[in-house]
């Protein structure tokens, strides 16, 4: 495909050999950011350019500020079993305050509305496994869906097209939009030029959100998905989007496009 600039992203928990071998391919440095410098959810990634960007300084966003009570669903009736003092802790960035059961395992674990929520998750268990539990009110409460589009910083809305526990895996699976915008603006004249992108393991299209957030000018975003909630979400939200396919076509001696 050969673009003027490109952008990859992966977790931070990535072994340092599959890390190692990123660099060395792109040719560029990884650089991490935490998506609690834009957002109130803790959210460790790296990413790799190939054009310079500092870091995003930090907007100081906490759950307080952003959620409402229509954010939150109460969860098993609600009830907190506090934990011992010394089980009350930090963990990923986040203040655990309690817990819902005997165990301290993730999806039991019972967090402070005044810090940040912990990392959204494409595939876990039941409870607080996707999406954290909080405490607001005295009672403790998982998010909704449209709880976790303000965490993802995605514009409300744009998953209602889904069932909500699809929503919520299709966000953990994404992008946070304002980490993506903070770096897509310091792309040399991203706003004065007419833009064609190719989007890889596109999911919902985080991206393609970034790029109108920021008004720029997009005449075709190509698309490799093949999670069907996933591209019924962009498609609902980008009709023009243009879907590719597998992405593991191109490794076909027949392929092209």
């Amino acid at each position: 495909y050969k673009p003027d600039y490109f952008l990859y992203e992966n977790n931070k928990s990535a072994s340092q050999a599959i890390k190692d071998e990123i660099c060395k391919s792109l040719g560029h440095p990884l650089q991490y950011i935490n998506s609690a410098l834009v957002s109130a959810q803790s959210r460790e990634r790296f990413y790799v350019r190939n054009w310079e960007c500092p870091q995003p300084h930090d907007r100081k966003i906490y759950l307080d500020d952003i959620l409402t009570p229509e954010d939150f669903y109460p969860y098993n009736g609600g009830e907190l079993i506090r934990i011992k003092e010394d089980l009350t802790k930090h963990y990923d960035g986040c203040w655990q305050i309690g817990c819902t059961g005997k165990s301290n395992g993730q999806a039991v674990r019972v967090y402070d509305i005044k810090g940040k929520a912990v990392t959204l998750k494409s595939q876990a268990g039941g409870g607080g496994g996707k999406t954290g539990l909080y405490l607001f009110d005295g009672k403790v409460y998982s998010l909704t869906a449209r709880g976790a589009e303000k965490l993802q910083t995605v514009p409300a809305g744009y998953t209602d097209c889904v069932p909500k526990e699809v929503a919520i895996s299709l966000l953990g699976n994404g992008w946070t939009v304002e980490v993506i915008k903070h770096q897509l603006s310091y792309i040399p004249n991203i706003l004065n030029e007419e833009i064609e992108v190719l989007s890889m393991y596109d999911g919902m299209s985080c991206g393609q959100i970034a790029l109108e957030e920021m008004g720029c000018h997009v005449v075709r975003y190509y698309s490799t998905e093949i999670d069907p909630f996933a591209i019924k979400t962009t498609q609902h939200n980008f009709p023009n989007t243009i879907q590719l396919g597998d992405a593991f076509q191109v490794r076909e001696e027949e392929w092209h496009q």
